[in-house]
């Protein structure tokens, strides 16, 4: 019936919150002591009217407020009459009596255990701020808090939680922590993430006083966030004027006092306390693997004390998570809605081709069909990779889970978001399947590595092949019908082939951390340095290349003096003519032809098809010529640079191990696959740009033909249509004739976009009104800027409606379904009003507090920490709220 810390604490007997505390506790963390009444406690002594309680919860309409509570206090009154029971109560008193003898204050918390793990503080369901705590309570006070602990399992917001949450009722028990009180100087909730966006950046708020005081919203907070890599730390400092702590009248309880003048402005926390708590953050992240939501008090020795951790409750289904690493490379700034449509495209058959060459059976294909034609998003003109896309269909792939967090590093170039997926736990028939696939899987890896230079080498000539035939007939010429055949059947057949490049990738992600482990392992530091030396060398990477035959051609024009005064005093275009013409050495001439036949679709930016490239701009290549031509580099200085690094590197190495031949050998031949895979990569890259080079060619020439028939107004037009939209027009299965007008709203947005400037990353639940965030708020259009309020944005979204300004939860009149709650703060009794408001704005409050996670929790655009806002927003007023930006606008200011 009652546990301590040295006992098991398992979730089952007395909940997460406890078993947690216990982990923690016997990892070294600093807890304060503490023991439990087990949730068979509270059977004990509730189960003799556990039936009264059922059929009360079964005859209340929990979608009538007023009739929740009236039974949540029915409930309380059911609970209180019964008592502990005597065996309850005299093993609490034992207890005290051992853990306590000096009869300190304690505090006293409830933690729900649910059926199947759905308990508070679970990570499915966290039931923040849903059961009571009491603070400074004096053992004589301990049989009561207790009682009261129990009913706050059936309090409103309790029963309301799992009505809408769609939990039982039935087969739930309360666990009960009685724990040493420790007199906080200064409390704080901290999250190992950023709990609005899933960013690894930890979010601190922090007050002085007991923490009461931040989780309940008494009492202004200061924010701290601390950067996951560079340790930075941004601060938003309040003032502070109230806190929560001792009652020290009474002897017991808490009150709201104020603060001492010199610490109203004073930061609670230092730059390095910050610091300090993000790492104790992320030290109890590892424990339990995955982030983080902890409470803790600091004393006036400097001594930090925790008192709870549980989950960050990440839902993947209500968020999407965007990034433009990696992406933003080949599609950099804003681009066009057929760059986008073919990039999409292209994402699908090179994913879905690596997925089937990886082992995914048919039907698994099937069903990520969507998911893999949502790969890369189109927001504000800018393209995004989906990461909730790209997890979900990779972890299709059996050995996925083993590489994740390299493939987010090293391929998708990841360093911020958390990409969290609630797997249910698997039975033994499915475990057993999954280790199946999982060695098939492996088996599949070392059969494709043997045949990887066979395969790709098949993949080169297939696509040369393939190129070569296409580009044999005229794209400027041939019937708009025929270029869409053609179109479609070459696409169509690199769908086949283009796997093999990400299979590459597979082995790249796989080779370097083998490398990393290896050098780990083995005390090998400098592992930057080394890697860029090592990775020099080898076959040249055909960017490389490409460079290197520009500088060849100016080494020809040097050696020409004639050419070379040309080249130094013309400008590109006229040398390009003359050459046209004829009229420059025969032998430089053939040069440069060859250089645009074999690289002509190099050019900048050169996936974004209203982009030119060599082909279209033969003159660019002149120019750079032109470039290398008024300096000295030479090809064979390059190649002598990249030889020398390389022996730097095997020389650094040899420091390294100096004694360990067998070690080095190891790691040189890694080295050595691993440029393999890079030389690959890039091959697959310039493939990947003559495939786009030449769906270019093809998009122009529909361009150029629409507009010789009137459809569009330039040729270029084509650029903001779709490949669908386009290809549709051409032969009959489109949606619209009206193309000139697609055109005309497309270029008014992209022109739009072009002035924002969005985050790398972000993540959002609500894109579909556009509210990407941005590196600066912008001020909405047309809105004077003193009508609008700023807070902290809790729960992305954008939402107009009228303000109801209240200053307690008793509604007294109705509550219109466009109405957005205004009010000082919340706590667990507002739920029914936050529930049914379109939108949330509270002067109090952090992106930690139950107003904010309320808010992401159900997806309603919520903003806290708005100065004043009951004051300044008059009731009745139609308001703009922006929970990305954090932002209010006063529409007007009559009331409805």
């Amino acid at each position: 019936m009652i546990e301590t810390l040295g006992d098991a604490l398992s979730p089952d007997s007395v909940g997460w919150k406890f078993a947690r505390l216990k982990t923690l506790h016997e990892l070294g963390v600093r807890v304060p002591a503490l023991f439990c009444l087990t949730g068979a406690a509270f059977h004990r002594a509730v189960t003799p009217v556990a039936e009264s309680i059922d059929a009360l919860v079964r005859e209340t309409d929990l979608d009538d407020w007023e009739r929740v509570r009236a039974t949540s206090a029915r409930i309380a009154e059911i609970i209180a009459g019964v008592g502990l029971g005597p065996e309850v109560e005299r093993a609490l008193d034992h207890r005290l009596a051992a853990d306590f003898p000096d009869g300190p204050l304690l505090a006293v918390r409830a933690s729900v255990i649910g059926a199947r793990g759905q308990g508070e503080d679970s990570a499915q369901n966290p039931f923040a701020g849903m059961s009571d705590s009491f603070l400074y309570v004096p053992p004589s006070g301990v049989k009561e808090a207790v009682l009261k602990c129990w009913a706050s399992a059936f309090s409103p917001e309790g029963l309301l939680y799992r009505h809408r949450q769609k939990l039982p009722f039935s087969g739930l028990s309360v666990a009960v922590g009685v724990q040493q009180m420790v007199f906080g100087e200064r409390s704080l909730v901290l999250f190992t993430c950023d709990p609005t966006s899933y960013a690894r950046t930890t979010v601190i708020s922090a007050s002085w006083g007991i923490g009461e005081g931040v989780v309940q919203e008494k009492a202004p907070v200061d924010h701290y966030f601390v950067h996951s890599r560079t340790g930075d730390v941004k601060s938003v400092v309040a003032r502070k004027t109230t806190m929560v702590t001792l009652d020290r009248e009474r002897g017991y309880g808490t009150v709201e006092s104020a603060v001492a003048g010199e610490r109203v402005d004073l930061p609670v926390l230092s730059d390095e306390e910050a610091r300090s708590l993000a790492a104790l953050g992320r030290d109890i992240e590892k424990i339990f693997g995955e982030p983080q939501d902890i409470e803790a008090t600091i004393t006036e020795d400097g001594l930090v004390h925790v008192v709870q951790s549980r989950p960050v409750t990440i839902e993947a289904d209500r968020h999407r998570i965007w990034s433009s690493a990696n992406v933003s490379e080949s599609f950099p700034n804003t681009t066009t809605p057929m760059t986008y449509s073919v990039a999409r495209r292209f994402y699908w058959l090179l994913n879905y081709d690596y997925l089937r060459r990886s082992g995914v059976p048919e039907s698994e294909l099937h069903d990520l069909h969507e998911t893999m034609t949502r790969l890369i998003g189109f927001l504000d003109n800018r393209l995004y990779h989906s990461i909730n896309s790209f997890i979900t269909m990779l972890s299709a792939v059996p050995m996925f889970d083993s590489v994740r967090r390299d493939w987010e590093r090293l391929v998708a170039e990841l360093d911020t978001f958390y990409h969290h997926t609630s797997d249910k736990p698997a039975g033994l028939r499915a475990r057993g399947r999954r280790a199946v696939r999982l060695a098939a899987g492996w088996g599949r890896v070392v059969r494709g590595y043997h045949t990887l230079p066979r395969d790709f080498k098949n993949f080169q000539e297939q696509w040369s092949g393939l190129l070569r035939e296409v580009r044999t007939g005229s794209t400027t010429t041939d019937h708009p019908l025929k270029l869409v055949a053609d179109y479609r059947r070459t696409w169509a057949t690199a769908g086949q082939l283009w796997g093999i490049t990400l299979v590459n990738y597979q082995f790249m992600v796989l080779f370097h951390k083998a490398t990393e482990l290896a050098m780990d392992r083995w005390g090998v530091d400098e592992q930057e340095t080394l890697f860029s030396q090592l990775l020099c060398g080898g076959r040249q990477l055909t960017g490389a290349e490409i460079a290197l035959n520009a500088v060849r051609l100016a080494e020809l024009v040097r050696a020409d003096a004639g050419l070379h005064d040309l080249f130094l005093g013309e400008q590109p275009r006229p040398i390009w003519d003359r050459l046209e013409a004829g009229a420059l050495p025969r032998t430089f001439t053939d040069q440069v032809h060859r250089h645009i036949e074999r690289y002509g679709d190099r050019g900048i930016a050169e996936l974004k098809l209203e982009k030119p490239n060599l082909r279209d701009t033969p003159w660019d290549l002149i120019r750079l010529v032109q470039q290398y031509a008024a300096s000295d580099l030479t090809v064979a200085d390059m190649e002598e640079v990249e030889r020398t690094t390389r022996l730097a590197g095997e020389e650094l190495l040899h420091d390294k191990l100096p004694r360990a031949r067998l070690k080095r050998a190891v790691l040189l031949a890694l080295f050595d696959r691993l440029r393999t895979t890079l030389y690959y990569r890039e091959v697959g890259r310039y493939m990947r740009s003559e495939l786009f080079g030449y769906s270019k060619q093809v998009i122009r020439a529909l361009g150029v033909e629409l507009h010789r028939r009137g459809v569009l107004g330039d040729p270029d037009d084509v650029f903001f249509l779709d490949l669908d939209e386009l290809f549709g027009f051409v032969d009959g299965t489109g949606s619209t004739r009206d193309l000139a007008g697609l055109v005309a709203v497309r270029r008014r947005d992209l022109e739009q976009s072009k002035a924002l400037q969005p985050l790398r990353e972000f993540a959002t639940g609500d894109v579909v009104t556009g509210s990407v965030p941005q590196r600066e708020a912008l001020s909405p259009a047309g809105t004077d800027p003193g009508l609008a309020l700023r807070g902290l944005g809790s729960c992305p979204g954008k939402v107009r409606g009228y303000a109801r300004v209240l200053s307690d939860p008793g509604l007294d009149g109705d509550f219109p379904a466009d109405s957005i709650l205004i009010t000082r703060e919340t706590d667990p009794g507002w739920l029914y009003l936050m529930l049914a408001a379109k939108g949330i704005v509270v002067e109090r409050g952090s992106l930690l507090s139950h107003t904010a996670i309320t808010g992401r929790k159900f997806g309603i655009p919520t903003i806290v920490g708005v100065p004043d806002a009951t004051r300044k927003i008059p009731d009745g007023s139609l308001i703009e709220v922006d929970g990305g930006t954090g932002t209010v606008v006063i529409l007007d200011e009559a009331p409805r």
